[in-house]
């Protein structure tokens, strides 16, 4: 009798590769790190859109922003929602018998293109509610396949910081000092950083305890040898340059997968990869069928091959967070050149709501002279119509190549590389070149 195919799909939510096995010997993973070292962890793995709800959509739709429709966030004013024609991965596996369910933070709508079966109500950042309605799930599906779909909220910021007060009952605390966290090159070294970042350190840990609480569970259930699991992210940290900016720390994630008869475990693969490859992969281990227009394939038959040729780049798109942040820019990303097209380059790009109140910026705002980190601040809010990065040797982002004629040609072929994937998945933006001029 063939054996039914599970998926586990676990996404943090604004978690940067900040876990043991992305090797930060200072966060506390350990249960993300022992999945890690039975399966595949991606080195290159790259959101699509670095804001909470369109990347969700990214992942759920396996199309890009410009493409999907819920070009922003869904929820209040915002009001952005994925086009009905769409179609994605619980509709499809729960028409195919699978029983589907979203536990926590789904952030997508409509319901339409989105019908899981089972949502409850509950705290997605309380790990032992999680596993509970998980448990619930499972249960009342013993004998059927499943895609259980578990969104957390840690460790994105809340109005007590990170969700890390009040205390949950039950739940491990791990604390961590200023002096153990590590402050990323695009943050300045300021005290009022290093308390937030050991805050979101210790919502990082939580998180970590709730993956172990599932992990857990579908052992004790006896799904494991037939469930995929997958750790990730919508997006990267956030802090001022990460999160819903076009640097690659807003757009470079966790990624970590374990499928059930790996031959090669402890794999770092260097295939560079976007969240439009997960619903492709999703579908190919359900053996259940894709539409003609996705963007992306599965690597689901790269997993062992950590070096495989022909993943040497990926695309990046992003129109809006919220409604007030309009910031519409397409990305070529290789191994070591970056290519940007900033589609509104005149248009001011202002930071995130939860970013701009936090203590953070107000710190960097309120020390004279002080720079964004490696970068400068005026690099961070002021655009060019296009960008070019060695990001090799300039992994910060810092220094825009696009007028240097010795990149001419790189920049040649990458703005032709991402003109034709722009008109190959219907970019509904390239009337701003049409009307402006090509870039």
């Amino acid at each position: 009798m063939k054996k039914q195919k599970n998926v586990l799909f676990i996404i943090a939510d604004d978690w940067s590769p900040i876990a043991g096995c992305y090797g930060n010997n200072k966060i506390k993973t350990p249960r993300i790190d022992c999945l890690a070292e039975k399966g595949v962890v991606f080195d290159h793995a790259f959101c699509t859109s670095p804001s909470c709800a369109v990347s969700r959509a990214c992942i759920l739709t396996g199309q890009h922003s410009h493409t999907h429709g819920q070009y922003g966030h869904c929820h209040g004013i915002h009001g952005f929602r994925t086009s009905e024609s769409m179609t994605s991965t619980p509709m499809d596996l729960r028409s195919a018998g699978f029983a589907t369910a979203c536990i926590g933070k789904k952030h997508v709508e409509p319901f339409s293109v989105y019908p899981f079966e089972f949502e409850p109500k509950l705290n997605p950042r309380n790990p032992n509610e999680i596993s509970s309605a998980a448990r619930m799930f499972l249960s009342a599906n013993s004998d059927k396949p499943f895609y259980l779909h578990v969104g957390f909220s840690d460790p994105h910021r809340s109005e007590e910081g990170f969700g890390n007060i009040p205390l949950l009952p039950d739940v491990p605390r791990i604390d961590y000092t200023e002096e153990e966290v590590e402050v990323p090159g695009f943050l300045p070294d300021l005290p009022e950083i290093r308390e937030e970042l050991a805050s979101y350190y210790q919502a990082i840990s939580r998180f970590d305890y709730g993956v172990g609480q599932l992990l857990d569970l579908v052992e004790d259930m006896g799904r494991s040898e037939d469930t995929m699991i997958i750790i990730t992210t919508d997006h990267g940290m956030p802090f001022p340059g990460a999160k819903a900016s076009f640097f690659d720390s807003g757009h470079h994630c966790p990624f970590i997968i374990y499928a059930p008869g790996l031959h090669k475990n402890k794999i770092h693969h260097q295939a560079l990869i976007n969240w439009t490859n997960i619903r492709p992969t999703i579908h190919d281990w359900c053996n259940i069928s894709l539409p003609h227009d996705l963007p992306e394939r599965s690597i689901l038959s790269i997993l062992n091959n950590p070096k495989v040729d022909g993943w040497d780049q990926t695309f990046f798109s992003h129109c809006f967070h919220e409604i007030v942040n309009y910031n519409p820019y397409r990305v070529l990303r290789g191994r070591q050149y970056k290519f940007i097209q900033n589609l509104s380059s005149n248009t001011d790009y202002i930071l995130p709501t939860d970013l701009y109140r936090s203590p953070s910026w107000s710190a960097i705002q309120s020390t004279p002279n002080v720079s964004q980190g490696m970068r400068t601040k005026q690099h961070l809010f002021e655009r060019s119509p296009e960008e070019l990065y060695d990001i090799v040797r300039d992994p910060q982002e810092t220094k825009n190549l696009i007028f240097e004629k010795q990149y001419k040609h790189v920049a040649d072929q990458m703005r032709n590389d991402l003109d034709q994937f722009r008109k190959r998945t219907y970019d509904p933006w390239i009337e701003i070149d049409e009307q402006n001029a090509p870039i």
